[in-house]
C-alpha cells in the first residue's frame, strides 16, 4: 500500500515548504515504482523530485537574501519602492474582521475544510480574506493589501470533527508584522467613476443583507417589496454615502500602501521577525540542497549499477 505524507500542515506551509512537500510525495512514489518495477514512473517522480529541491533551493535562497539586503522604511516615511516595514497589525474594518470557521478576531485569515470520503481525505473548502489592514508602527499607519502576498503567520489551529477536518491560520490585530513588498503612495482623490460604481454596488449588497432594515428605510407604501422608485432612492442615498467616504479620505490626502511588486519581486508578509524568517530560509535552503544532492546521488548510483548489469 502506498502511504504519501500528510498534507494537513499544507494550510500553514510557505513556498519553500510546498517544495519540500512535493519533493517528499515524489521520493516516495519513484522509491514505490522501483520496488514494483515501473521504470517510466521513477523516472518521472525522480525528475519531479530533482525539479521540486532545485526550486526550493533557489526560492529559499532568493527569500533569504532579500529579506537581508533590502532597506527598511516607515509607515509615513519617505522611501518608497522595494523596502521592508515592521509594526503592529490593526483592522482597518469595522466591524473587524472575524475569520471563517472560529470566528475569531483577525486581520487576515486562511482555512482548509476536508471531508474524509472512504479512505480518503478530500478538500471540501478552502480560502484566504482579501481585505487590506493597517501596519503602524511609530510614524503611523500604512495600508498593507495582502493580494498575491506569500504570508507566513504564527497563529495556526488543526482540528477534527467526525468526519471533517479544519485548519485554520490567521494574523490577529497587535501582532507584531514584518512586510517585504513594494511601498507606494495612493491618493484618494484618483477613485474613478469605476470606483464609485463599484463602491456603490458593494454598498447596496451589504445593505440587501439586512433585508428587515433596507425595507424599514425605503419601503415607504408598506408592501414588503422596493418598487422602481423606492429602489433608485435607495442607489441614490447609497451613491452619496460612497461620495462623502470619499470626501473624508480625501481630506486625509495620500496614503501609504505596501502591495506586491509590479515587477514581480518578493512579496512577503509574515508574523516572525525578520531574522527568525532568515533562519527559517536559510534551514529550508539547506534542506532542499541536502535532497537535492541525495537525489542526484542517488539516480547515479542506480544508473551505474544498471549499465555493470
Amino acid at each position: 500500500m502506498l502511504i504519501l505524507p500528510d498534507p494537513r500542515p499544507l494550510a500553514a506551509l510557505t513556498r519553500p515548504g510546498l517544495m519540500a512537500f512535493l519533493a517528499a510525495v515524489s521520493g516516495v512514489l519513484a522509491l514505490e515504482a522501483a520496488a514494483r518495477h515501473t521504470p517510466w514512473l521513477a523516472m518521472v517522480a525522480a525528475a519531479v523530485f530533482l525539479v521540486a529541491t532545485f526550486l526550493g533551493w533557489t526560492g529559499s535562497v532568493a527569500r533569504r537574501d532579500a529579506i537581508r539586503d533590502t532597506a527598511t522604511s516607515t509607515a509615513n516615511g519617505a522611501a518608497m519602492g522595494y523596502v521592508e516595514l515592521y509594526g503592529r497589525a490593526q483592522s482597518a474594518a469595522k466591524p473587524a474582521l472575524r475569520s471563517q470557521i472560529r470566528k475569531r478576531d483577525c486581520v487576515w485569515y486562511r482555512y482548509l475544510i476536508e471531508r474524509r470520503v472512504g479512505g480518503t481525505w478530500m478538500v471540501e473548502s478552502s480560502a484566504a480574506s482579501e481585505d487590506c489592514f493597517l501596519l503602524r508602527d511609530s510614524t503611523g499607519d500604512c495600508v498593507v493589501d495582502p493580494e498575491g502576498a506569500e504570508i507566513v503567520p504564527r497563529r495556526q489551529r488543526a482540528w477534527r470533527e467526525f468526519e471533517q477536518r479544519f485548519h485554520e491560520v490567521w494574523i490577529a490585530p497587535g501582532e507584531r508584522l514584518y512586510v517585504l513588498g513594494e511601498l507606494t503612495s495612493v491618493s484618494a482623490a484618483a477613485d474613478s467613476p469605476a470606483d464609485l460604481t463599484q463602491d456603490v454596488s458593494a454598498l447596496l449588497a451589504e445593505w440587501k443583507r439586512d433585508t428587515q432594515d433596507l425595507l424599514r428605510r425605503y419601503d415607504k407604501d408598506g408592501n414588503g417589496t422596493l418598487d422602481t422608485a423606492e429602489w433608485e432612492q435607495a442607489r441614490r442615498d447609497a451613491k452619496a454615502a460612497v461620495e462623502r467616504e470619499y470626501v473624508a479620505r480625501r481630506a486625509l490626502g495620500p496614503l501609504n500602501m505596501m502591495r506586491k511588486p509590479r515587477d514581480g519581486g518578493r512579496y512577503l508578509i509574515s508574523a516572525y521577525e525578520p531574522e527568525q524568517l532568515m533562519r527559517r530560509f536559510a534551514l529550508w535552503a539547506w534542506l532542499h540542497l541536502g535532497l537535492l544532492v541525495a537525489g542526484c546521488t542517488a539516480i547515479l548510483v542506480v544508473t551505474g549499477a544498471m549499465a555493470w548489469k
